[in-house]
């Protein structure tokens, strides 16, 4: 029991070191960021009231994209920091991912052995999709985190610690699953649900275990399930009306999967996607993931095998489900680190057991890894060059090299340990390789995007010069950013937040003629050149994107103003 609490104590060390530097260094990005943490932040408005948490609102509406498991867990946040601000908004995501790695830890102790669970921890953390999604804030690490919970709680009743299956003991798992994957639907819909039972019902009726589908107890835990769920869901509907429910169940769940409402993308969008994901240990997978399954074919019946199965049926079905949506994601990918690296990391472990008879392959495999930062290396003064002049400076230019050549010389010393019989080396070499590159990447070089991505320099604008009861408004739509950075609602001029459009046009026109106050306008650049006649407002400020940024306008009036106010010493 104690070497359990201190490995768990190591690896959440590992996992705050490589996901907490520079958690608040730079501003909230859309789309989702501030999005989420606005939402968030006017659950926290006084007066506080239950129906604003039960029901979450953005501007000042009904938002109905989501449930609100995320948002409680930001706005707990906030109440604790005094504010929501990005710090909170993010720290959901970094438990989340801390989380994560532990249960991952675990199941792969569980499935496989405690060497296994020491290389997967380490792959999982430092995949693209974890080490990205673990220090932002969405909601995608909070769902993958109960996800895998849920999972662990059914693999801890269905595989033995040191041998074959255990019988009976699903039926004791069933409740802590069900209960999990409850939550895991109060961070993001049904697919908390899906996804793991999916995997699991397959992997069941796969090996022909009726009993262990059974053991399930699928009318009492969905009953338990719907429980967790309807414990807000009800509420909610009984306090927003019919509407709130086709909206959230309708449009969000039924057409966002079905009729491709959001983010279309043709069926093959993931196969071009996944490599990256998972990267860079997707350039290991493919020889490890061999490896593992020609052991589990000759040895079909032990434990180890099955675990193997469980594995790529769970990848199989998750990616086959994501697939079949007609609005697909990247960050959907993420369902699929933990299975990946589990399965990885066992199959290093039997390439080291069976060297050098998979030697050829690894090695080139890892070579692969270390070419790839080598091109990442040169490629940095080529891709700089295509930004604008004055974007980045010549010593930020280097230290994008440095940043990138962490891991090439990291892998460097794993692949010389691979080259002399111990392949599985190469995992912690690489992985400290990659944290190291990420934390400094966090700390020193992301903030550098708030010039193009950040909201907050229009924002401040906009709260220093318009008067407290000069309204303004975000065309085409209501960007969440601008509303949490000045902390006040706009004039809706698409009819309701929830509308994906290109904007009202004639309600712009409308709010730009107003006589009673003057009027202040954030409008994309685009947008603006596509109105004819042009609107006979001033542009007082822009951001510093050059393509796609905001430009700020008001009225001849306020503009005089402003320059007045300008021009005193």
């Amino acid at each position: 029991m104690r070497g359990n609490r201190l490995a768990y104590l190591i690896l959440a060390a590992a996992a705050i070191a490589a996901l907490l530097p520079g958690i608040g260094s730079r501003d909230l990005w859309n789309p989702d960021e501030p999005r989420y943490a606005e939402v968030a932040r006017e659950m926290l408005e006084p007066p506080l009231a239950l129906e604003h948490f039960l029901v979450p609102r953005l501007n000042g509406e009904t938002y109905t994209h989501k449930p609100p498991l995320h948002f409680w867990n930001i706005a707990l946040f906030g109440a604790l920091r005094g504010g929501v601000d990005e710090v909170a908004a993010r720290l959901p995501s970094l438990f989340a991912g801390v989380g994560a790695v532990l249960v991952v830890f675990a199941l792969a102790a569980r499935l496989f052995d405690r060497t296994t669970a020491w290389l997967a921890a380490p792959i999982f953390l430092t995949s693209a999709l974890v080490m990205w999604n673990g220090r932002v804030g969405q909601i995608d690490m909070t769902l993958t985190f109960l996800e895998l919970l849920a999972i662990l709680c059914w693999s801890r009743a269905r595989f033995g610690s040191s041998g074959g299956a255990a019988p009976g003991g699903g039926a004791r798992g069933y409740v802590p699953f069900f209960a999990c994957t409850g939550l895991a639907t109060l961070a993001k819909g049904p697919v908390g649900l899906v996804v793991p039972l999916l995997a699991i019902i397959l992997f069941l009726a796969f090996e022909r275990d009726r009993a262990g589908i059974a053991e399930l107890r699928l009318g009492r835990g969905l009953l338990l399930w719907a429980v967790i769920v309807l414990a807000w869901f009800g509420p909610a509907v009984w306090l927003a009306g019919r509407s709130y429910f086709d909206a959230l169940v309708l449009d969000q769940t039924l057409s966002r999967y079905a009729g491709a409402t959001y983010h279309p993308k043709p069926w093959h969008y993931y196969f071009q996607t996944l490599p990256g994901t998972f990267a860079p240990w997707t350039l290991l997978a493919p020889v490890a993931t061999y490896a593992a399954f020609r052991q589990s074919r000759e040895e079909p019946r032990n434990r180890q095998s099955q675990a193997v199965r469980f594995l790529l049926i769970w990848i199989a079905s998750t990616f086959v489900f994501f697939s079949l949506s007609g609005g697909k994601r990247t960050v959907y990918l993420l369902a699929l680190s933990a299975p990946l690296a589990m399965l990885t990391a066992h199959g290093v472990l039997l390439i080291r057991d069976r060297w050098p008879r998979y030697r050829a392959a690894f090695l080139t495999s890892a070579a692969a890894v270390l070419l790839l930062f080598a091109v990442l290396v040169a490629a940095v003064p080529p891709a700089a060059g295509d930004l604008p002049e004055g974007t980045i400076s010549a010593g930020t230019l280097t230290e994008l090299q440095l940043v990138a050549a962490l891991p090439l010389i990291a892998g460097a010393a794993g692949l010389w340990f691979a080259s002399r019989r111990r392949p599985d080396l190469l995992i912690p070499c690489l992985a400290i390789g990659l944290g190291l590159a990420m934390s400094v990447t966090a700390v020193r070089l992301l903030p550098l995007g708030d010039a193009f991505k950040s909201a907050r320099a229009l924002s401040r604008d906009l709260v220093q010069w318009a008067e407290p009861e000069e309204p303004y408004a975000i065309y085409p739509v209501p960007d969440a950013a601008f509303l949490f950075y000045t902390q006040r609602f706009a004039v809706d001029l698409h009819g309701g937040t929830q509308v994906h459009d290109q904007g009202d046009e004639e309600a712009l026109r409308r709010f730009v003629a107003r006589t009673d106050k003057n009027v202040w306008l954030l409008i994309e650049r685009d947008n603006l050149d596509a109105l004819d006649p042009p609107l006979g407002l001033v542009e007082v400020s822009r951001d510093h994107d050059p393509r796609q940024g905001h430009i700020l306008l008001t009225t001849p009036e306020a503009a005089a103003r402003l320059a007045d106010s300008k021009a005193q010493p």
